[in-house]
């Protein structure tokens, strides 16, 4: 069993996770901090624990193992290191931290303290990505050459039951998310076209505010990968019923999925027309695989790796867009 403590109900999924880990017969909630005293103590309320109002005072106490955090995405870095100094494993909303350097210091104070780090990356468990990474693996595309992933929603777009959308009026927020629709609705195309393109050497980045927000709310980025794959990401909070799409292309064939139907075509496959495979069983969630890596030291599928890239191609990405320029990464 691992005793663990909600940090802050401030992102929208903060609800989803507890409820995961209400579910999960190896994890108990057994208190709450938030930045928002009004806010945490009622969640506390509503989760019959106790809400502790100092995090330092709650990160002291030795029957708190673990944390889930859903922090505005600036106090990551601050509340995150201050967990695993404390001895407490971590799993966290993305993004894992605004800059590269964050990043690598959570990652350096982790490896340090011996603890579990997870970022919720939720999509590289999903059957279609498995299958597209196993196919490209087979070598079913050849090398693949181009790829495009676009996820988009219409948390912003204004309607009569919801005049500024849906989404909570601080996702807009600058300051505390460090940007808009791309850092929060484009990780998910940014990680799985790290993991599916590899290596980005350069970035350009177009983003717009149609609602008129200090954030964007839908951007494009053109990513150039090591591999000589050309990438296409599209994130917003701007097209209702915008399908999840992901497109691979290759020498030897493609891959189309939408939302969660797949079909391929491969000259390495039997006649070399559109065919619908049959998708591996999905992997564990984000959170079990945290507590796999806690309880039976079982390693998680996520890494570190996914983790820091996510936040290196978002700052490539937003100096690509406030300079309009491309920026190349080096290592």
């Amino acid at each position: 069993m691992v005793k663990v403590a909600m940090l802050s109900r401030w992102h929208v999924h903060a609800n989803d996770y507890a409820r995961e880990a209400l579910e999960n017969n190896d994890v108990e909630i057994t208190a709450v901090w938030d930045e928002d005293a009004k806010r945490g103590q009622d969640w506390a309320d509503e989760l019959n624990v106790p809400f502790v109002a100092d995090l330092d005072e709650l990160l002291a106490k030795d029957e708190i193992e673990g944390v889930i955090v859903d922090t505005p995405t600036n106090m990551h870095r601050d509340v995150i290191i201050a967990a695993v100094k404390a001895n407490k494993h971590v799993f966290s909303e993305k993004v894992l931290a605004l800059t590269t350097a964050e990043c690598e210091e959570i990652l350096e104070a982790v490896e340090r303290q011996g603890v579990s780090l997870m970022l919720s990356l939720p999509r590289l468990n999903d059957p279609t990505y498995l299958y597209a990474e196993e196919a490209l693996k087979q070598g079913l595309l050849g090398s693949l050459t181009s790829i495009r992933c676009r996820l988009e929603h219409g948390g912003a777009v204004a309607t009569e039951a919801n005049p500024n959308g849906w989404l909570p009026e601080h996702f807009y927020h600058k300051e505390q998310c460090g940007g808009g629709a791309l850092i929060d609705l484009g990780a998910h195309p940014i990680y799985l076209t790290n993991r599916l393109a590899g290596e980005v050497e350069s970035v350009m980045c177009e983003m717009g505010s149609f609602t008129g927000k200090e954030v964007d709310d839908h951007a494009s980025v053109i990513t150039r990968h090591k591999s000589g794959a050309i990438g296409v990401i599209e994130a917003g909070f701007v097209a209702s019923g915008s399908p999840f799409i992901l497109e691979l292309h290759g020498t030897k064939g493609s891959i189309l999925i939408e939302e969660h139907a797949l079909r391929i075509r491969s000259s390495e496959l039997e006649d070399g027309g559109w065919q619908t495979p049959q998708l591996p069983q999905k992997e564990s969630s984000a959170m079990q695989q945290w507590v796999s890596e806690i309880l039976h030291n079982q390693t998680p599928r996520i890494t570190g790796d996914d983790m820091i890239q996510l936040t290196r191609l978002n700052e490539a990405a937003k100096k690509s867009a406030e300079n309009g320029t491309r920026v190349l990464l080096t290592k």
